[in-house]
């Protein structure tokens, strides 16, 4: 975990000094804003996944490529991958396109980054707002990302106000995530 950390101080760094509007999302920002309250509540993850914007994929292949990460499509995803050696797709640094739908059937596509949809971290890795990463979790609403979104009800970062403001769609999956966690607990 720490080397992912380390990579996504890099990447963060390094997109922030090239002014590309960037935020890590994911497990790693779900593990951050665990942290903003009980660091020991984190919960491990492999992946580094970022949100761009199409518009500035020129800019981050070049300044990714100066810290040695190549950008790669494979299939329909892209990634920017170690160029130093032959590495595996979980070793990259996988990109969601912000302001459009991962899949076609997802109910909201991923967030445009605004003013104020990152926080930065005190290590200063710019991640996603908390809204912005529960819509993202509560979209893709696969089995990793119930459990994410129960990592951040169990820290209590889930206020009304952010229910609020998710879709009502999205607040349909967060109360049954909120139901299945309360009848898991009871077992």
């Amino acid at each position: 975990m720490e080397d992912l950390r380390a990579k996504a101080k890099l990447v963060s760094s390094t997109l922030r000094k090239a002014g590309i509007r960037h935020a890590v999302i994911g497990g790693l920002a779900v593990a951050a804003h665990v942290a903003r309250v009980d660091p020991k509540a984190q919960r491990n993850t492999q992946d580094l996944d970022i949100l761009l914007h199409k518009e500035d994929l020129d800019a981050a292949k070049k300044a990714l490529d100066g810290i040695g990460f190549r950008y790669r499509k494979v299939l329909k995803l892209h990634a920017f991958l170690p160029k130093d050696r032959k590495a595996s797709f979980v070793e990259g640094v996988h990109v969601i396109w912000a302001g459009e739908k991962v899949r076609e059937d997802y109910v909201a596509a991923a967030p445009v980054l605004e003013k104020n949809s990152t926080y930065s971290a005190p290590d200063g890795v710019s991640y996603l707002g908390l809204i912005e990463l529960l819509t993202m979790k509560l979209t893709s609403y696969r089995l990793k990302d119930r459990v994410h979104v129960q990592d951040l009800l169990g820290q209590k970062l889930i206020a009304k106000k952010v229910e609020a403001a998710l879709a009502p769609e999205l607040r349909a999956r967060l109360e049954q995530v909120k139901e299945d966690t309360k009848r898991e607990s009871l077992d």
